[in-house]
C-alpha cells in the first residue's frame, strides 16, 4: 500500500533531492573550506621564511655563523616548526635548528632540492607557488616545506666582509618544515561539525517538508479518494467541506459541486425514469390492445387463406379437368380429322393446343409457388450427392435438348461434397434452370454444369450460351410473372413463374442465387447451397 501512495513517493522524491543537495553542498563546502585554510597557511609560510630571511640577512652579511645558527635554532623550537635548515648551493647545510645536522650534505635528488633540480639545469628564478610542497613525514602526518631561495643580490657581492661572483645567482637555500598535523585535525573536525549540522539540517527540513504534505496535501486528497468511494457507493450526500486558497482546495469545492450536480441528475433521470415506467405501462397496455386485435385479425386472415386455398385447389381441380378436356379434344382433331381441315382451321387448332399447354404450365407454377410459400410446403432434409442427381435430372430432359443438339455437359466429380437439401425442391430448381437454358439457347450449342466449394457452402453452376439477359432486367427475372422483351421475342412460351421458384426454394434452404449475363453471349446461374454437415438452423 506504502508503495503505491503518492505522499510516499513525493516525501522519497524530496528526500533523495535534499540527500543530493545536502551532499554535494558539503562537499563544495568542505573542500573550499580546506583550500582557503590551506592557502592561509601556505602564505603564512612563506611570509615566516621571508621574515627568518630579513631576521639574519645582517648576520649572513657579516658573516657572523654563530649568531645564525642560534636564531635558527631558536626559530625550529617554535610549537609547529618541526625543521629548519640553511644550505649552500652545493648542498652544505651551514645552518639548521639541530647542531648534529651542521656541515652535511643532502642528497640533491631529494625532496626539498627536487623542485630546482628537477631539469638538467637548476632554476635560476622560482615562483612563489612553486616554494611549497606537501609530503607525508616518517611519523605520519603531513608536512608543508617552503622553500626559501637566498639569492646573489648586489649587497652581497659588493659585501666587504666576503665575496660572492656577481654572476653567481642562487647562494644556498633555507628550507622551513612546518607540521600539517593541526591543520588536518581542525579540517577533519570542521567536516565532522559540517557534516552533522548538514544532518541536523536535513531531517529539520524533510521533517518539515513531510509535515507540510501530510497536512495540505494528504488530507485533502484523502477527503477526496473518501469522496469517489461514496459517489462509487452512490452515497452523493457526502460534501468534503472545509476548502483552502490553494489549487487542492480549488479541487476540493469542484468536487463538491461535481456532486451536487451529479445529485440533481440522478434526481432528473429518476423522474424521467418513472414517467418512461408510465409511459411504457401505457403503451404496454395499448399494445396487448393491438395484438389482441391482430391475433383476432390473424384468425380471419388465416380463415380466409383456408378459404383461398381451398378455392384454388377447387379452381385447380376444375380448371385442370377443363383444359385436359380441351387439350385432348384438340388432339383428337388434329389426330383424326386433320385430313378434313384447311390450313387456317390447322393453325387455329395448334395455336389452341398450344395455349391450353400454356395454361395448364401457368396453373401448375401458380399452385406450386403457393404451395412453396405457404405453411404446407413441408421440406425433407437430408445430404444429396450433386452428381448423381444432376446425371438423372439431364436424363429426364434430354428428349428437349437432343431435338435442338445441345450438350449438357456435368462437371461435378462424384467424391464432391453433398449438399443439404430436399431432393423435391433440388428437382424443381435444376429442372427449371435447365429447362430454361435449353429453351433460350441455340442448336449445336453446349449447356455446362460446374460447382465448388467455399467454406461450409457449394456453388453450383449452370452456364449457357444463348440469347442472354439485359443488364436493366436482371434485377426484375426473379419476380412473379416477369418475363423479359429478350425472352417474348425468343417467341418461347412461359409463364414468368420459374425463376420466382427458384429463388423461393434457394432460399428456403438458406441459400442464394445470382445471374451473370450478357445480352447475345449467354448466362451463368449460380445457386448457393449449404453443405451436408453444414445443416441449417431451421427450414
Amino acid at each position: 500500500m506504502l508503495q503505491k501512495s503518492l505522499i510516499v513517493k513525493l516525501i522519497f522524491c524530496i528526500t533523495v533531492v535534499l540527500i543530493l543537495a545536502i551532499g554535494i553542498f558539503a562537499f563544495v563546502n568542505i573542500n573550499l573550506q580546506r583550500k582557503y585554510i590551506f592557502e592561509g597557511i601556505r602564505q603564512n609560510a612563506v611570509q615566516l621564511s621571508q621574515t627568518i630571511e630579513k631576521s639574519i640577512k645582517y648576520d649572513m652579511l657579516t658573516a657572523r655563523n654563530d649568531y645564525i645558527q642560534r636564531t635558527i635554532e631558536d626559530i625550529g623550537k617554535q610549537e609547529g616548526i618541526v625543521n629548519v635548515r640553511i644550505f649552500d648551493k652545493e648542498g652544505k647545510i651551514i645552518a639548521a635548528d639541530s647542531v648534529e645536522e651542521v656541515g652535511k650534505f643532502i642528497d640533491k635528488r631529494a625532496e626539498a632540492c627536487f623542485t630546482c633540480h628537477s631539469d638538467k639545469v637548476p632554476l635560476k628564478r622560482l615562483s612563489s607557488q612553486s616554494r611549497t610542497r606537501i609530503f607525508k613525514a616518517e611519523s605520519g602526518y603531513r608536512v608543508l616545506g617552503v622553500v626559501n631561495p637566498l639569492y646573489n643580490e648586489p649587497e652581497c657581492y659588493n659585501s666587504a666582509c666576503h665575496f660572492h661572483p656577481e654572476e653567481q645567482n642562487v647562494l644556498g637555500v633555507m628550507d622551513i618544515l612546518i607540521s600539517l598535523a593541526n591543520f588536518d585535525q581542525q579540517i577533519l573536525t570542521g567536516r565532522k561539525q559540517i557534516i552533522i549540522y548538514l544532518i541536523f539540517s536535513f531531517l529539520f527540513i524533510s521533517g518539515g517538508i513531510s509535515l507540510f504534505i501530510f497536512l495540505f496535501v494528504r488530507a485533502p486528497i484523502r477527503k477526496l479518494i473518501v469522496g469517489t468511494q461514496k459517489i462509487a457507493e452512490g452515497d452523493l450526500n457526502y460534501r468534503i467541506g472545509s476548502y483552502s486558497s490553494d489549487e487542492i482546495g480549488k479541487l476540493s469545492k469542484s468536487f463538491d459541486e461535481m456532486t451536487a450536480r451529479l445529485k440533481k441528475s440522478r434526481e432528473e433521470i429518476e423522474q424521467w425514469n418513472l414517467k418512461l415506467k408510465n409511459e411504457i405501462k401505457k403503451a404496454t397496455k395499448k399494445l396487448v390492445q393491438t395484438n389482441e386485435k391482430l391475433n383476432d385479425a390473424n384468425k380471419k386472415l388465416r380463415a380466409l387463406d383456408d378459404m383461398k386455398s381451398d378455392f384454388m385447389r377447387r379452381i385447380e381441380h376444375g380448371s385442370r379437368s377443363h383444359l385436359a378436356v380441351i387439350k385432348s379434344c384438340l388432339s383428337l382433331v388434329l389426330g383424326e380429322y386433320t385430313s378434313e381441315l384447311d390450313d387456317q382451321q390447322k393453325d387455329l387448332i395448334n395455336t389452341a393446343e398450344r395455349r391450353s399447354v400454356t395454361m395448364l404450365e401457368l396453373l401448375d407454377d401458380f399452385l406450386l409457388l403457393s404451395y412453396r410459400k405457404s405453411a404446407l410446403g413441408v421440406y425433407h432434409m437430408e445430404p444429396v450427392q450433386l452428381a448423381d442427381f444432376l446425371k438423372k435430372m439431364v436424363v429426364d430432359i434430354q428428349a428437349q435438348s437432343k431435338k435442338k443438339n445441345i450438350k449438357i455437359d456435368i462437371q461435378i466429380p462424384l467424391q464432391f461434397p453433398q449438399v443439404w437439401a430436399d431432393r423435391a425442391g433440388l428437382n424443381e430448381i435444376f429442372s427449371n434452370l435447365l429447362n430454361n437454358a435449353v429453351k433460350y439457347t441455340g442448336e449445336n450449342s453446349e449447356i455446362t454444369v460446374s460447382a465448388k466449394q467455399r467454406g461450409d457452402f457449394v456453388e453450383i453452376s449452370v452456364a449457357d450460351t444463348g440469347i442472354g439477359i439485359a443488364p436493366e432486367d436482371i434485377s426484375k427475372i426473379f419476380n412473379e410473372f416477369y418475363r423479359s422483351p429478350n425472352a417474348k421475342s425468343y417467341k418461347v412460351e412461359g409463364t414468368g413463374l420459374g425463376l420466382a421458384i427458384v429463388k423461393e426454394i434457394v432460399e428456403t434452404h438458406h441459400g442464394s442465387i445470382s445471374v451473370n449475363s450478357e445480352l447475345g453471349k449467354g448466362s451463368i446461374f449460380t445457386i448457393k447451397l449449404p453443405i451436408g454437415h453444414n445443416k441449417p438452423t431451421k427450414i
